[in-house]
């Protein structure tokens, strides 16, 4: 009898995947058995470097993985023409993990329109563009698993976290609205498309607040676990939300944070 949370036979595009959040999330897909693609935010060599070695990370864990593609994922047409390639090499994309995730920490009143629609570009613009270019053909075939990343300052206010706060509530918008658009199938079995997000607290080596020195320090004493989380934490949330035993699993958010957001 096959594992549960087995992802053996399936493909799985994270798209962003230039951090140590989307290297934890590419590998653990890759170790639950699925062959693992990536993409970058931008057409920037740098960003290139980093999804390629997490691709060879993928590899290196599981013994195949899919393509990487240098994209900038605000571009429809770009995203568009890089899934029909993936998906011509390596099968339909059955896993669409979009792991996009960067904060630009600046007191609104310094904030310039330049600056708020790049971080709306950068968390929500790209999830809502590969959601689309990836999510055509999901609904086509009645099946797929969409996993946005969301901050735990959606909901609550954080001074110096405006534009970063707004848009990650817009990403779990998107999520919600998503999973009761494309969650409707013809039969109640059917394990039809999920879109769901992990909610994320501080992570070590992630931008936001927690860079400061000071700020990672109380942090730590904060957060009810008493420590930031790391990469390695979201592995079994994301597998679990990419697997077959979440069909009755739509629109939610799991938060994976240290318990911080029930924090008093």
């Amino acid at each position: 009898m096959a594992h549960p949370f087995s992802l053996a036979g399936k493909h799985a595009l994270v798209t962003g995947a230039t951090t140590a959040l989307a290297r934890g999330l590419a590998v653990g897909l890759a170790e639950a058995g699925a062959t693992v693609s990536v993409t970058t935010t931008t057409n920037v060599l740098a960003e290139e470097v980093q999804a390629n070695s997490i691709l060879n990370e993928c590899w290196a864990a599981a013994g195949a993985s899919g393509l990487a593609k240098t994209i900038d994922l605000t571009d429809p047409a770009a995203v568009a023409a890089a899934v029909a390639e993936i998906e011509a090499a390596h099968g339909p994309i059955d896993i669409l993990v979009n792991a996009t995730h960067g904060a630009n920490i600046k007191p609104a009143l310094e904030a310039t329109l330049a600056d708020w629609q790049t971080e709306v570009d950068r968390n929500a613009t790209t999830a809502f563009v590969a959601c689309q270019a990836v999510g055509r053909g999901m609904v086509a075939r009645g099946h797929g698993r969409i996993i946005n990343l969301v901050s735990v300052v959606h909901d609550r206010g954080v001074p110096n976290c405006s534009m970063f706060s707004a848009s990650q509530a817009a990403v779990l918008g998107l999520t919600r609205s998503l999973g009761i658009e494309w969650g409707r199938g013809e039969a109640m079995d059917q394990p039809r498309v999920t879109v769901n997000a992990l909610g994320l607290g501080f992570y070590d080596g992630v931008a936001g607040p927690q860079g400061d020195e000071n700020l990672h320090a109380i942090l730590e004493r904060y957060i009810p676990l008493r420590r930031l989380g790391q990469p390695a934490d979201l592995q079994g949330a994301v597998v679990y939300l990419a697997s077959d035993t979440t069909n009755y699993v739509q629109g939610e958010l799991l938060m994976v944070d240290g318990a911080i957001a029930n924090h008093a």
